[in-house]
């Protein structure tokens, strides 16, 4: 799943397949997705989502890729759809001895698999885990227990047998130890830091860090899908192949500060545009950042304080924009 022309596009498809999956499965008509967690990485278009999760109204949970679309009923037990299968052919309430150990499933089956929301036992006969499953991977949600005291360790959302989404760890007294989003097993961190162009990330991101030997061969650096970012640092990453640079509509960021040098190509035409920032206070462009780009276009910024462009700290400046004139706009009336 790319995000081709942005988030625009990227939840114009997600409501396409919503809808489309409404109709196939019949379902009642929802509340808008109360949450959306997506996973995403670096591509050659740019942003790109490789799973995203949704909740629609309280109980559909749907998780998305390029390759699939998996959606279950929480409060039915209900595997509603996973990509073309015929589902008609799920047995329910069977029991399903999986290996010569005694680990057995109980629960809807299809072709001798696991295939929708049932119980798996240990060989010493104890539950150790209750949700949706389809063949060896635990999916969309279910709970894990502590198999020896029979108490809920995890209960929440999962992808491909790992913790993903939302969820709750409880401790073996039953109390809450960590309330939150995840992502493959681990506590979400708000503030991330990106070294790799194949590092995964997520989109509850607060503040971002872009640091040296992170190079980005998208033709467009934007950051529109990271709805809570606060803070951005581009630090001294690689930008070469990169001809436009967009913070468009970014409603929580305060702070966006380039430190990003590239060799000299007037003939690129690149272009550096921040708008419609509302809450932004700081917009800072080390020297020697975009010296080739001739657009640099800044609007809509009520909240800016601080506005530096190329700032030499004492060096002998080499200079920011030198192929552009410079437009501040604002269409906000006193």
């Amino acid at each position: 799943m790319q995000c081709k022309k942005g988030s625009e596009d990227m939840l114009e498809e997600v409501n396409r397949k919503r809808m489309k999956l409404s109709d196939e499965t019949t379902m009642k008509k929802h509340r808008p997705s109360t949450f959306t967690f997506s996973t995403l990485k670096w591509s050659s278009n740019g942003l790109e989502t490789t799973y995203q999760i949704l909740e629609l109204g309280d109980w559909i949970i749907v998780q998305m890729s390029s390759e699939s679309v998996l959606a279950v009923d929480i409060q039915s037990r209900q595997l509603l759809r996973l990509n073309e299968v015929d589902l008609s052919e799920v047995k329910q309430n069977e029991v399903l001895d999986l290996n010569d150990e005694g680990e057995r499933w109980e629960g809807d089956v299809l072709n001798n698999h696991p295939f929708g929301w049932g119980v798996l036992y240990d060989s010493d006969n104890r539950r150790v885990y209750e949700g949706f499953r389809v063949g060896n991977a635990n999916v969309c949600y279910g709970r894990s227990y502590y198999p020896d005291i029979q108490k809920v360790e995890y209960e929440g959302e999962i992808l491909n047998g790992r913790r993903w989404g939302r969820g709750i760890q409880y401790d073996r007294s039953g109390l809450v130890m960590y309330e939150g989003e995840w992502m493959n097993d681990e506590h979400v961190e708000k503030r991330v830091e990106v070294r790799d162009e194949n590092q995964r990330f997520h989109n509850y991101i607060e503040e971002l860090t872009l640091l040296r030997g992170c190079e980005i061969y998208s033709r467009t650096l934007q950051f529109s899908l990271l709805h809570r970012l606060r803070v951005l640092h581009v630090h001294g990453m690689s930008i070469d192949s990169v001809n436009r640079v967009e913070l468009i509509g970014m409603h929580a960021l305060e702070k966006a500060v380039f430190e990003c040098r590239c060799p000299y190509d007037a003939k690129k035409r690149r272009s550096f545009q921040v708008k419609n920032c509302e809450h932004l206070k700081e917009l800072i462009v080390e020297d020697g950042s975009f010296r080739d780009y001739c657009e640099c276009v800044i609007e809509n910024l009520p909240s800016l304080e601080v506005l530096s462009i190329g700032k030499s700290n004492g060096y002998r400046a080499i200079g920011c924009f030198r192929e552009a004139s410079l437009e501040l706009r604002s269409d906000f009336s006193s």
